[in-house]
């Protein structure tokens, strides 16, 4: 089991402890679909935690890329608030995904709006984690993050390559920039060409947060996972390779590659 050096804890719950903490998305366009689809999230939660006894269901992701109505304010934050009332005490992760990292576009308007959107979010309280990517550039990567600490809310800091997986020194370089941009949490996804690609991918995670890389060492937990068929075995293997959060899905997945939640608790089971 890998720690973290600097685990965070947000809720009662450690991110970076050694232990992958699993997120599952909301995908769903209307307000109506969203509460359908978290209440089947939490559900199936709770049968799959009655059944795999030390395993939860920690975190759930607000995919507003997805979300219809992403661009009114008013109907965001309080879709946002009942989400949260729903899930009770579970984490909720505040997600727009680009187009350019896999996002769902669907609303031209939207990505004009970010800096609005995570303002709202933000101000509001409306989540307790929010995703920011890091190729967003330098500024407003720093601004944002700054703001959602003076909040309390984290900020997971986020680069995703449906391409390729880059060599080792461009994700060392990244997950650097993500520590200097003020991340909480640094995550990494990219596609694999081959089993190598995964491997390295798994190996860098561990060297990340055990002071293996040479010149800076990283303090905050490290997600990282290969999308893909061939890279399902990083999205199990957090115990041994110190990837903190791990995603699952119920419904709909919103990666190539995720287990359904019970494979997910199943797999994790058996890794102990």
């Amino acid at each position: 089991m890998i720690t973290a050096l600097k685990p965070i804890e947000l809720g009662g719950i450690r991110i970076g402890d050694g232990y992958p903490k699993i997120c599952v998305p909301i995908v769903a366009r209307s307000e109506e679909d969203v509460f359908a689809n978290v209440q089947r999230i939490v559900d199936e939660a709770a049968r799959c935690e009655a059944e795999y006894e030390g395993k939860r269901l920690d975190i759930i992701e607000f995919r507003a890329d997805y979300f219809d109505m992403v661009t009114n304010k008013t109907v965001l934050i309080e879709t946002l608030k009942k989400v949260k009332e729903i899930i009770g005490e579970r984490l909720l992760l505040f997600t727009y995904r680009s187009e350019e990292e896999g996002g769902n576009l669907r609303h031209d308007r939207a990505e004009n709006m970010i800096d609005d959107i995570y303002e709202w979010v933000i101000e509001k309280e409306a989540a307790d984690i929010i995703d920011i990517e890091l190729l967003q550039g330098n500024y407003y990567v720093v601004r944002t993050a700054s703001k959602a600490h003076d909040k309390g809310i984290k900020v997971i800091m986020s680069y995703h390559n449906f391409e390729e997986t880059p060599h080792d020194d461009e994700i060392i370089e990244k997950l650097r920039n993500m520590e200097v941009l003020g991340a909480d949490i640094l995550k990494i996804a990219a596609m694999p060409k081959n089993e190598f690609d995964v491997r390295r991918l798994m190996e860098l995670n561990e060297y990340a947060i055990t002071g293996k890389l040479k010149g800076y060492p990283i303090t905050h937990p490290v997600v990282t996972m290969s999308m893909g068929d061939i890279g399902k075995v990083s999205r199990i293997s957090g115990k041994k390779t110190g990837s903190a959060i791990t995603f699952a899905y119920v419904g709909e997945e919103s990666a190539p590659g995720q287990l359904n939640l019970e494979e997910m608790f199943k797999e994790l089971q058996l890794s102990d």
